[in-house]
């Protein structure tokens, strides 16, 4: 067997962190420890792995045999597995839990091995559902390589599961570091089932919150993927989590399903961007119903999403003008007709977005498109805005200036909008001034446009191989940016 480059992202992913990229085995090596059948050493990253590719054994024998490219995907999730466990925060940082024995409330001591109620408070008044699971669970559930485990809830018995530790909240593989004095706890549950000829579709909404925070401000993350994918551009987005509810927010984040059939599995995926949309419109309005039961706090729900989330962020402010007051768009693609004409007159000639276009409009190429589909109509949201920027809510709107994968002309565009001229509105180009990488324009009264001069798509982490925020400076500003969004949303 040839050997198998280092997976992307990897070394990014240790450098954050306290363990050394010489503490990480090469890919290759834990395959080939796999098959050799000698590993049980104790050691708790390369058992969790040993785990992860025991439960995958069939599927991971098929692809040997058969020399399948998926062999890259099952390593790339392994590794992320290894690296997770290696950097798991300590059990310091877990909550702390009571429990009532011989008419005292008492700390619990050990560790939690079993699902049971125990209490959150010291006086043994507010109960809680909790539990934990080994790595290997763990694994097997987050760096699913097909994603048809990671955003599913077909494993719950009921609509909610017990709290237990966000370990997936504080990976660390964002470019802001991660620092809490807390590890949130996460609730999955199902916002919604859709049934059809593939099966059902259990879309997953993941709650994470302090334990002793009951006043939280609650936000909506909205992941990216392009409606195409959902594993690697929700998991960073999820790693930002453990900032947010260190910040006081308790943060909600829906799955929705996909327009291409390479992941989240058959009865999620090869529906149309409508489809989405309407599966993130319901987990709004699962997050309205529901936020009680999670926060004493009387704050509009804050949206916050990520180039295709910034998109149905937008969409989704439309759609409850006088409900939603505050979002964060980060890297949006909120207006189809302005990048299509972008890509046909040259001045933005990036393959992703030709790709993505051509995919969700079910055409063979995308210079088959006119601008006339409903697509592109019904998806191009500035003039709207433009129309009516009195009902549109405040927002910070964040682009990195090298993005490869959306224009960012998107969200200049996006600024102007909001004040009401989308041509000649006060974020021009030509007029950018960066102080250290870093420019900040006043779209309007409570509106603001954040750009980072030499950034590119998913400036906000490096886990996946894309830290290119322009060296030192560039990550500085970077970190102060998403340093100024988390304030800004409270």
């Amino acid at each position: 067997m040839k050997h198998l480059p280092h997976i992307l992202g990897l070394a990014a992913l240790v450098a954050t962190s306290s363990v050394s990229a010489a503490a990480l085995p090469d890919p290759q090596a834990l395959l080939q420890q796999y098959l050799s059948g000698d590993y049980n050493d104790g050691d708790a990253p390369l058992n969790a792995v040993m785990g992860y590719f025991q439960h995958h054994d069939r599927e991971l024998r098929e692809v040997l045999s058969n020399q399948s490219p998926e062999l890259v995907d099952i390593l790339e999730s392994a590794s992320y597995c290894y690296a997770a466990i290696a950097t798991k925060p300590s059990p310091d940082l877990l909550p702390e839990l009571f429990h009532y024995q011989d008419g005292r409330c008492l700390v619990v001591q050990d560790e939690v091995k079993d699902q049971g109620r125990y209490y959150s408070d010291s006086q043994c008044r507010i109960d809680i559902d909790y539990k934990t699971e080994t790595d290997i669970d763990f694994c097997v559930r987050e760096f699913d390589h097909k994603a048809e485990k990671y955003g599913s809830t077909a494993d719950l018995h009921s609509t909610s599961d017990a709290w237990m530790p966000g370990y997936s909240a504080t990976l660390p593989v964002t470019t802001r570091p991660q620092s809490f004095s807390e590890i949130p706890l996460l609730q999955r549950s199902t916002y919604k089932r859709v049934h059809n000829e593939q099966g059902t579709c259990h879309l997953e909404m993941r709650v994470y919150k302090n334990m002793d925070q009951h006043s939280a401000t609650p936000v909506m993350l909205i992941h990216g993927g392009g409606w195409l994918a959902r594993l690697k551009t929700a998991r960073l987005m999820e790693a930002q989590i453990a900032q947010l509810t260190e910040a006081g927010f308790v943060v909600y984040m829906p799955f929705y399903r996909l327009a291409q059939d390479q992941e989240a599995g058959p009865a999620c995926n090869n529906v149309s961007i409508e489809d989405s949309k309407n599966d993130i419109r319901d987990a709004y309005l699962w997050v309205l119903f529901n936020n009680y039961k999670y926060t004493h706090s009387f704050k509009s729900i804050r949206l916050l999403g990520q180039s295709a989330g910034g998109h149905m962020a937008v969409w989704l402010s439309q759609q409850f003008p006088f409900l939603i007051n505050k979002i964060a768009p980060m890297f949006p693609v909120a207006d189809f007709a302005h990048q299509l004409k972008e890509l046909q007159d040259g001045s933005y000639p990036h393959s992703y977005i030709k790709n993505m276009l051509a995919i969700l409009s079910g055409k063979s190429d995308w210079q088959e498109l006119s601008g006339n589909e409903p697509l592109i109509v019904n998806n191009s949201l500035l003039e709207y805005i433009e129309q009516y920027p009195g009902i549109a809510p405040d927002m910070f709107i964040s682009h990195g200036m090298a993005d490869i994968i959306v224009s960012p002309s998107q969200s200049l565009r996006l600024c102007n909008a909001l004040s009401g001229d989308i041509s000649d509105g006060p974020a021009q180009v030509n007029t950018l001034k960066f102080n250290q990488q870093y420019a900040q324009i006043q779209c309007r009264s409570g509106s603001e446009l954040h750009l980072l001069e030499n950034a590119g798509h998913h400036f906000d982490g490096c886990g996946l191989g894309l830290c290119d925020v322009g060296g030192e400076e560039g990550s500085v500003a970077t970190k102060t940016l998403m340093e100024n969004m988390v304030n800004w949303l409270k």
